[in-house]
């Protein structure tokens, strides 16, 4: 679904970052990130004119925001802009949600132009993935449920503190609500098992480029479990966001600990 311009980077820290129009969206540290500008009036000058132009830049930042949240992935089939599409309900709690962006950098070049950075969380309570999940969002959009959701050990048998999926080589994106089945088809993970209003929840999955990178990131604690895809569910005109873990990879993910999944302690490896 090629809907947005979009480029997967390589972050300093972390992994991986998606860049879209003027903003980027940062997988790994499960934030969005905009940049807006504001051009002073002509004949303006002083504390007035910085101020218009400031103004001017936030609103700029703003409409930048739309396009890239719109652009975010939600599953194999969805992006944010075909919930907004849907109802005009839906976009205005989508534009409550962009006015709630915290400013975090405001410079003044020398020409008087203001370039200002807003920031949106991807997860927590006030979170783009906690909004999604609300009844007056998810009523406008049926999404396809899996037949069938696979056995996961309760108490568990390992004393893994996470999990790293490699999924490179397999065109995989990154999204908001991704799925891991077993090879029969079995669901065993996904949105519905983690504890989405955890403090200091971001995304149910995190994503990075390589594996030095995806150890650093705390959710997933001091013993994360490695496990490599099998492969990714073919999609029909979308792009691949969920994956499939072969027999015994199946077996090691269910034996992890509830609380890995409960927590949302999985990363996914990239290209």
């Amino acid at each position: 679904m090629g809907l947005f311009v979009e480029t997967l980077v390589l972050a300093d820290d972390y992994g991986l970052v998606e860049e879209i129009g003027q903003g980027k969206i940062d997988w790994a540290n499960g934030f969005i990130q905009v940049v807006g500008y504001g051009v002073p009036p002509k004949g303006s000058s002083g504390p007035q004119a910085k101020l218009m132009a400031r103004s001017a830049a936030k609103a700029d930042a703003y409409r930048n925001a739309a396009e890239v949240i719109n652009g975010v992935r939600v599953n194999s089939q969805t992006y944010v802009a075909n919930y907004v599409t849907k109802s005009d309900e839906i976009r205005i709690v989508v534009e409550g949600f962009i006015r709630g962006a915290r400013i975090i950098r405001v410079n003044q070049q020398r020409d008087g132009i203001i370039e200002l950075t807003i920031e949106l969380p991807l997860g927590g309570q006030a979170g783009l993935s906690n909004l999604l999940n609300r009844p007056e969002v998810t009523e406008y959009y049926d999404w396809d449920q899996p037949l069938h959701e696979g056995f996961l050990d309760v108490e568990g048998t390992s004393r893994y503190t996470g999990v790293i999926i490699d999924a490179r080589n397999l065109k995989v994106k990154p999204a908001l609500y991704p799925q891991v089945f077993d090879h029969e088809g079995y669901l065993l993970y996904a949105s519905t098992m983690v504890n989405m209003a955890r403090p200091g929840l971001t995304t149910i999955v995190a994503y990075a480029r390589s594996l030095d990178a995806a150890r650093k990131l705390p959710r997933l604690g001091s013993n994360p479990l490695f496990l490599l895809a099998e492969s990714a569910i073919p999609t029909g005109g979308g792009e691949q966001t969920d994956l499939v873990l072969g027999v015994e990879a199946a077996k090691a993910f269910r034996r992890l600990p509830a609380e890995v999944i409960k927590n949302g302690a999985v990363v996914f490896l990239i290209d």
